[in-house]
């Protein structure tokens, strides 16, 4: 097959877009969730949001609940450890972690209220998820 021949100006604008100088990173396509490095010797983590110990507080009212039987409590842990690994994920599932907020609501209402207040304020991506939740639960 014959190579198609190009005028110098699209040679040149094809370079143009394509060099991006010594030391560049040229991206194309979507990028969200991955890490992106530069240069030597850099030092890579991925930033995830530790929940634990935010559940952990979450946990201990529960546990010192004056007014939740004992049965009652396993329950709404194991509610809130579901909501925990769901929390996880790269893209939660709302509807699940809804439904899993509205058992603890019909065991005590002041759980989730608690849930929400301390998942709300100190974390960025899981607490969209609970401000949306939450303002569904309200309805």
């Amino acid at each position: 097959m014959a190579e198609k021949k190009r005028r110098p100006e699209q040679v040149e604008k094809n370079k143009k877009s394509l060099s991006a100088g010594n030391g560049s990173i040229v991206i194309g396509g979507n990028v969200q969730g991955s890490n992106v490095v530069m240069g030597d010797r850099n030092k890579v983590s991925n930033q995830s949001i530790n929940t634990a110990p935010l559940f952990q507080t979450i946990y201990h009212f529960v546990d010192t609940h004056p007014k939740l039987q004992a049965g009652k409590k396993q329950d709404a842990t194991a509610e809130l450890k579901e909501i925990e690994t769901a929390l996880q994920e790269p893209k939660p599932d709302e509807s699940f972690i809804f439904r899993r907020f509205r058992n603890l609501k019909r065991m005590a209402p002041e759980i989730v209220e608690v849930a929400f207040e301390t998942l709300k304020n100190p974390i960025g991506g899981v607490a969209e998820v609970i401000k949306r939740i939450a303002a569904k639960m309200a309805e």
